[in-house]
């Protein structure tokens, strides 16, 4: 039976991948709809060195504040080898085959769930992380289940580690992403309203590393 379960919760965090949306792990230009940093073709060969059952059961706001931790232990990009991010946050990440990429997604309930990324360093990409929200079918779907920590918390938190931000518009003005630079690292956060196209409260869609 436990093995059964563990395939089924495997099954389960490779379909969650494969509907991730918004992360930024290179440099390009971007809006609030990304292309997922792990092709498809590359999430269906993933292979879990650890079962998902081993992660800890996180609700948004404690996924985001571990985020937060391990970004406030960084001084320099290379410090973000897969040990570090499993130490500090408790998540263990799994191999994407092909792409050398890692990567766990978490279902957090009502259809959403989380996505944690890690890139190692390579030729065409500096080594990176992210982590982004997402509910499968709605790119933008009412925000609030993943909102208890907000774009202020995040940002205020970045500014009191120290990052030089700065807001990035879009042709017509309107507020693609946040930006924060601290050393070598550049970070970038995509912002949504808690209901899309109204003003309000922001929320965070995802947030990570810029090559």
């Amino acid at each position: 039976m436990s093995s059964c379960r563990n395939a089924d919760a495997h099954r389960l965090t490779v379909t969650l991948l494969l509907v991730s949306s918004a992360v930024f792990l290179s440099g390009c230009a971007h809006s609030n709809l990304l292309p997922s940093p792990v092709p498809a073709q590359e999430a269906a060969a993933m292979t879990a060195p650890v079962a998902p059952s081993d992660n800890p059961t996180l609700t948004a706001e404690e996924v985001g504040k571990r985020f937060l931790k391990l970004i406030e232990g960084l001084e320099s990009r290379s410090d973000l080898s897969l040990d570090r991010i499993r130490k500090v946050t408790g998540i263990a990440l799994f191999r994407v085959e092909g792409g050398q990429r890692y990567a766990h997604s978490e279902a957090l309930g009502g259809g959403w769930y989380y996505s944690l990324w890690h890139v190692p360093a390579s030729p065409s990409l500096k080594q990176g992380v992210a982590l982004d929200f997402g509910k499968a079918g709605e790119s933008f779907a009412d925000m609030s289940a993943v909102c208890a920590l907000d774009f202020d918390h995040y940002h205020a938190a970045l500014k009191a580690m120290g990052y030089r931000d700065m807001p990035i518009h879009g042709e017509i003005g309107q507020l693609q992403s946040w930006r924060y630079y601290k050393n070598d690292i550049t970070l970038s956060i995509i912002p949504q309203n808690v209901i899309a196209g109204e003003s309000g409260r922001l929320c965070v869609k995802s947030i990570g590393t810029l090559n």
